[in-house]
């Protein structure tokens, strides 16, 4: 349904939103195309050690990539960058190229396509973490609280 809607802000008037999305399309045996290459690509995933550890040590750009509306829990990795996945591929080219990005999310459902986005593009993805922002608030681990502000893509 987001996708619809960013559709209907830009000017388009025949956008429409399969409510069940790609699970009900599935149930009911709608013609599909899947990519294989795409199913068969593995983004490196880190447990929120891993993720730790490396931030302790080294310099690294931590991009989340959840929905704008993230009331659910405001809380992110410390010094984490928002960019929607549903606006990555209109912002990537203002990444780092620099520095390797480790991508989160809250339940690691975007932040894979992220990866794959970004490691298509050139760029060095150390991984994402695994389980999401869920996993790292439950093992309280730090976080930076923020307040939905509706900016997009503040690299």
């Amino acid at each position: 349904m987001r996708a619809a809607g960013l559709a209907a802000d830009r000017g388009y008037v025949n956008a429409y939103s399969f409510i069940g999305g790609i699970p009900d399309w599935r149930k009911f045996n709608y013609p599909m195309f899947i990519d294989s290459d795409a199913q068969a690509f593995r983004v490196p995933r880190l447990s929120p050690a891993e993720i730790t550890a490396l931030l302790a040590e080294g310099d690294y750009y931590v991009l989340d990539v959840r929905p704008l509306e993230f009331g659910r829990d405001a809380s992110f990795v410390s010094g984490a960058n928002l960019c929607p996945l549903v606006y990555l591929e209109s912002h990537y080219q203002q990444l780092p190229r620099d520095k390797e990005i480790i991508i989160t999310d809250w339940f690691m459902r975007q932040s894979p396509s992220a990866a794959k986005l970004l490691i298509d593009n050139g760029y060095r993805v150390r991984g994402v973490l695994s389980g999401g922002m869920e996993r790292w608030s439950k093992e309280s681990l730090p976080v930076e609280e923020r307040v939905p502000d509706g900016t997009i893509c503040p690299l």
